[in-house]
């Protein structure tokens, strides 16, 4: 006999089960892309084709394949990175940035990737509005503001060209050996050029330390970072005493003497030039100043330095020289002068306890040359100060700058061992 609930029991069965599958199905499918998307993203960048085979529309994965392609490397002076690629892989490559673009056009690396493969076909326009898009989707994309960089300046728009130097230095997507010497040819072009250059470090930008520091081996005219100095002394951001010191310094490594010291007397406080004179500083009532034209102590081996009160008067100071017991390894204390030919004399004070065989002395030299002049040697006890002096001759020729240098009296390094202290004062060069 049919057993009519039983029948009903089953179809009652059956109908639950079918909404399970379906579920469980778009369960397993909803897992699927979730699986396969989330590996892609994940694989998008170190293995871009296994990713495009999980997902073809990965927009990273696109775009990480026509850069691996074109290789966009950075070269210093802006030029386009030469394609090895044929014209129907270029073609190729388009359609995939395209693409990429398409899904994700918001990325300002697939614009960028745009322009390169536009400019390998010889397509400048496109390239040159795909490298502005890529800019303006994100101006930390080095290699795009490098481009428009290289190409304001080929076009002379120091505007443009000085505004990604300086977002490419801010963002430090490069080096600044690829950004100075744009710098460097906006400086010698004089005129907008170099103007735009002052615009930005008026703004004390944080790469204007970097920017003196370096921009010297960009520059074939020693003489227009002098030019520039005088630019921003009328702005609200003069050069600082360490960017002024450097440029001295960089012109006294390649013996420009003359025009080191024009620079130092141009920059030099008014309150300071009647100190000026043969000698500067002879009163040790200043800390130096880092100057080639002001004291020079360089750090050495069981020897200290020091500027001292020599009372209760913090503004009456002389120069310290102090040796520990044993082999003093003593570089001396220098300053380079400017005196034109002629005799000149050297006076000065000084006391201290040295023991030791030879103790110290003072020279003047030319500078890499021979000696002019010596002191006495300085040794033994002098409890009160006592004058010194001596006289020197700067000759005609050969001599344009000189050095007066503290230094060991020692001809062996038997006669380096000293022990004590000695103090000079009152130090002033004079003609005779």
């Amino acid at each position: 006999m049919f057993d009519r609930d039983r029948l009903e029991q089953r179809q009652g069965s059956s109908g639950a089960i079918a909404p399970i599958l379906c579920y469980g199905a778009l369960g397993l499918v909803l897992c699927w892309l979730i699986v396969r998307n989330s590996v892609a993203a994940y694989l998008a960048w170190s293995e871009p084709q296994w990713a495009l085979r999980l997902n073809a529309s990965e927009p990273t994965a696109l775009s990480r394949v026509a850069d691996k392609a074109i290789d966009p490397t950075l070269k210093q002076g802006g030029e386009a990175t030469k394609s090895k690629l044929l014209p129907r892989e270029l073609d190729e490559l388009k359609s995939v940035v395209e693409r990429a673009i398409a899904l994700d056009p918001l990325r300002a690396r697939n614009y960028r990737l745009l322009a390169q493969i536009a400019e390998m076909q010889g397509a400048k326009k496109l390239a040159s509005a795909a490298m502005v898009a890529a800019a303006r989707h994100s101006l930390h994309d080095g290699y795009a503001a490098f481009w428009l960089m290289g190409k304001a300046l080929e076009n002379k728009n120091f505007q443009a060209s000085a505004y990604y130097a300086d977002v490419l230095l801010r963002s430090g997507s490069v080096s600044a050996e690829y950004v100075l010497p744009v710098f460097a040819r906006m400086l010698e072009s004089k005129g907008a050029g170099g103007q735009e250059v002052i615009k930005l470090l008026t703004g004390n930008p944080p790469w204007r330390g970097v920017f003196f520091s370096e921009i010297y081996k960009y520059l074939s005219d020693v003489a227009v970072p002098l030019e520039l100095f005088l630019n921003l002394r009328e702005t609200a951001a003069p050069a600082s005493p360490d960017e002024l010191n450097a440029f001295q310094w960089i012109l006294y490594q390649k013996k420009l003497y003359p025009l080191a010291y024009y620079v130092w007397l141009q920059f030099l406080p008014p309150e300071k030039l009647e100190d000026a004179g043969f000698l500067f500083n002879g009163r040790f009532e200043e800390a130096p100043t880092g100057s080639p034209f002001d004291w020079q102590a360089p750090v050495g081996t069981n020897v200290t330095v020091d500027y001292a009160a020599k009372s209760e008067n913090e503004t009456d100071r002389a120069l310290v020289v102090g040796f520990n017991s044993g082999r003093a390894e003593f570089p001396g204390v220098s300053q380079l002068t400017m005196l034109t030919p002629g005799r000149y004399r050297v006076r000065g004070s000084y006391k201290g306890d040295l023991e030791g065989p030879r103790g110290v002395e003072w020279a003047v030299s030319c500078m890499d040359g021979p000696v002019l002049g010596q002191s006495q040697r300085f040794l033994g006890l002098a409890e009160d100060w006592r004058r010194f002096e001596f006289v020197f001759a700067v000759p005609d020729k050969g001599c344009a700058a000189q050095v007066l240098r503290l230094g060991l009296a020692a001809r062996s390094p038997s006669e380096e061992i000293l022990s004590g202290e000695i103090w000079f004062d009152d130090l002033s060069i004079t003609p005779n």
